[in-house]
């Protein structure tokens, strides 16, 4: 959230974030179960250093949520640690995060003996009064019916039948009565160790002693029928759970090796009070999903039949699955049939949703719209993920209309409450944006205004906040610096920057590449702003981004502007030297030995040593001799010789000779190398160009120069060419 919020923060807030964030990562918007990411951690994490930066204290809520991430994620021992963290601040701790951490121990046999410990301490601390009742810290905790369910579980898993009764017998003791949910989870310990004959006594055993079994008892037993391949059986479970009236779930039909007809047989002639909807929908979203759509056509007829009309959700599985296999003429058929003038089923937010997502799969801009206005004519609120649906589709287009964007975006805000767009969407309305400035190099005054509008709204607006990542900073910096915005894009990149320093990965995108970085040094460039170009050169090296000839150049350039020359004879030979190679800080009689036998060169010339400290300077980069090309060396010599610095030209030149790479690359002659030098630099990718116009730069600028060691530099130069590049000897 912005910062200048920071001081409204409270508690609840905290919790609450860390509550939906959580939630979120639980389930999809359409309900189903997703596998939770570290993704998730890195944002509850990012949620609770926000409240500890805001000055706010954590409290039991914030650790049980905390805790509970850690536990779906398998952190164990990070979740263990929280709660004794809790304890050291004086926070008592309710069962709860106790619950949590045990039902986590209890799904793997591997964490048994943690369980086991676990369970002991909880009891000890409840004796002592330690852990509070979920309901109100004033309360002293007890042992419920889910804590006992989660140690059963652990003890079931490891098949550990006697212990599991002893506390059965606790549980007696205690006034406390089994459910249906814990003889479930005995019956899968069972089934797991013992194998369906025993699963089906226990089941038996539960009967007899009062327990009905339910969906999930008979989804147990036929996954492990179906596991044991034992398909009488599977059908025998079936038919006896469809006349206990109990509707074989979504779960179980998944898990049926029947084909649907054998399915619908099986109930409609066994079923008592089955709601058959309920076992048609499944079964049309299995069809769906093995791409069988007539199949599908055919189980609606017998649906009809039978005197059973389609619902919502029979329409929702036969779209959904027409959206994902791109077959838009056949979904916007089905959406007549189902929803058209005159048809009872009215369709909901979900429905229209799918048919605006797969208009946008087929770039069916037209479509897309009609849909958005059949919501409103229907009295719906377009929601969140439907305008993130429209401006990535409208983004994402070969012919991009920035008008459109502009127009669903400001949308947004005249909505009431206003809705915020995704991190995600706003990223690909951000590279429209980048592309559009990158294709024409201007953007209009209108489309300006959206950028400048939509950033600082996103950013302090309390109701439009939108967090952001990697991607966000590096384009719209990359959008405002194609179109030539230099303050625009500074701006942000100073945010990014301060961003970073809580959290590092928002700088990863900008940083992977040299292409953001370079952008911003042009745009320094043409607004004539040199010694921010040289800022910009130091944050280089210190944010690790690749190296990049061209803005090289431009550095190079910039310091001769404005009169850095010493440093631009360090950002030569910091690229050029490699680390071994360098001369020691402050030890003015080390040097680099230059031998037939060594592949070391002394950076001296014929007046003496040239020490260089060659650390101690924010501009010099790591050694990366492939970005020093011949026509980079054509203009470090004109800042030599410019600057009165003629005895560096030869060092410079003989240290590209080193680097020069083992290639036989028509666009580099080879003669003149030695094998060692050039089987390093070949490691290393070294791929350094040196023509013959670069070659007649160089002696062009050494020819004007007025230095009285002019001839004798030339000279060295002809025969350093002669000797190691013959093909770009200028004639």
């Amino acid at each position: 959230m912005p910062r200048e919020s920071y001081k409204h923060l409270r508690n609840i807030d905290i919790n609450r974030t860390l509550a939906l964030v959580r939630g979120a990562g639980n389930n999809t918007h359409a309900g189903r179960k997703r596998t939770l990411s570290s993704n998730i951690l890195l944002q509850m994490t990012n949620v609770y250093e926000a409240g500890i930066r805001a000055g706010i204290a954590p409290d039991r809520y914030t650790y049980q949520e905390l805790i509970a991430i850690n536990t779906d994620l398998m952190n164990f021992d990070r979740a263990y640690g929280l709660i004794e963290e809790m304890i050291q601040r004086g926070i008592k701790p309710t069962i709860r995060p106790y619950r949590t951490l045990l039902n986590g121990y209890s799904a793997l046999v591997s964490e048994i003996d943690n369980a086991r410990r676990l369970w002991q301490s909880m009891l000890a601390k409840i004796g002592r009064d330690e852990i509070a009742a979920d309901e109100s810290s004033d309360q002293p905790a007890k042992l419920d019916l889910a804590t006992y369910t989660c140690i059963v579980a652990a003890e079931c898993n490891v098949g550990n039948f006697a212990r599991v009764t002893e506390i059965l017998e606790e549980m007696s003791g205690a006034g406390i009565a089994a459910d249906i949910v814990l003889r479930n989870t005995i019956l899968g310990g069972i089934l797991k160790h013992g194998g369906l004959d025993s699963g089906i006594k226990e089941v038996k055993f539960m009967v007899d002693s009062g327990y009905i079994p339910n969906s999930y008892t008979y989804y147990l037993l036929i996954q492990s029928a179906v596991s044991e391949e034992r398909i009488g059986v599977v059908k025998r479970l079936l038919i006896e759970s469809v006349k206990r009236g109990v509707t074989p779930s979504v779960k179980m039909i998944r898990k049926l090796p029947l084909l649907p007809a054998e399915i619908l047989d099986i109930v409609t002639e066994n079923g008592v009070e089955i709601d058959m909807i309920r076992v048609y929908n499944p079964l049309i979203g299995l069809a769906m999903r093995e791409n069988s759509f007539n199949e599908a056509l055919g189980l609606i007829a017998r649906m009809r039949a039978q005197n059973i009309e389609p619902n919502t959700v029979t329409y929702s599985h036969l779209l959904d699955a027409l959206s994902k296999a791109n077959r838009l003429n056949e979904a916007k058929l089905i959406y007549k049939e189902a929803f058209g003038e005159g048809r009872k089923l009215v369709p909901d937010t979900h429905i229209l949703g799918i048919m605006i997502d797969t208009c946008a799969r087929a770039d069916d801009i037209r479509g897309i719209f009609w849909y958005k206005m059949e919501m409103e004519r229907r009295g719906l609120a377009p929601t969140e993920v439907i305008y993130n649906i429209i401006l990535t589709a409208l983004s994402r287009r070969k012919q991009m209309d920035l008008g459109a964007i502009m127009l669903t975006m400001n949308e947004l805000m005249e909505t009431n409450p206003p809705i915020r767009p995704s991190t995600r969407t706003l990223n690909v309305v951000y590279t429209a944006f980048q592309t559009k400035a990158e294709q024409s190099g201007k953007l209009t005054h209108a489309e300006l205004d959206f950028l400048r509008k939509w950033y600082s709204k996103t950013s302090s607006d309390i109701d439009l906040y939108v967090p952001r990542d990697m991607f966000t900073y590096a384009f719209i910096i990359s959008a405002f610096a194609n179109a030539g915005l230099l303050e625009d894009a500074l701006f942000v990149y100073s945010d990014m920057l301060k961003h970073a320093e809580n959290d590092s990965s928002v700088r990863a995108h900008f940083t992977r590449s040299p292409k953001y970085m370079a952008k911003l040094i042009l745009v320094c460039a043409k607004n004539q702003q040199y010694t921010k170009i040289l800022d910009l050169w130091r944050d280089w090296r210190r944010l690790g981004i690749p190296g990049h000839e061209g803005s090289l150049r431009i550095v190079l350039f910039a310091c001769d502007q404005v009169g850095r020359s010493t440093t631009a004879r360090d950002i030569v030979f910091g690229l050029l030297v490699p680390p071994e190679l360098r001369a020691v800080p402050g030890d003015p009689d080390s040097s680099i030995e230059d031998s037939a036998e060594k592949t070391h060169m002394r950076v001296i010339g014929s007046n003496g040593s040239l020490p260089i400290d060659l650390e101690d300077s924010p501009f010099i980069h790591d050694y990366q001799p492939a970005i020093v090309s011949g026509s980079v060396l054509a203009l470090f010599v004109g800042i030599a010789i410019k600057h009165g610095m003629v005895e560096y030209i030869m060092p410079a030149l003989n240290l590209l000779r080193q680097n020069k790479p083992k290639t036989s690359r028509p666009i580099l002659s080879l003669a003149g190398g030695d094998d060692e030098g050039d089987s390093h630099a070949s490691k290393l990718g070294v791929s350094t160009r040196f023509s013959s116009d670069n070659a007649a730069k160089i002696l062009a600028l050494l020819q004007e120069s007025k230095h009285e060691r002019s001839k004798e530099i030339i000279n060295d130069f002809l025969t350093f060419i002669e000797d190691n590049f013959p093909e770009a000897a200028p004639v």
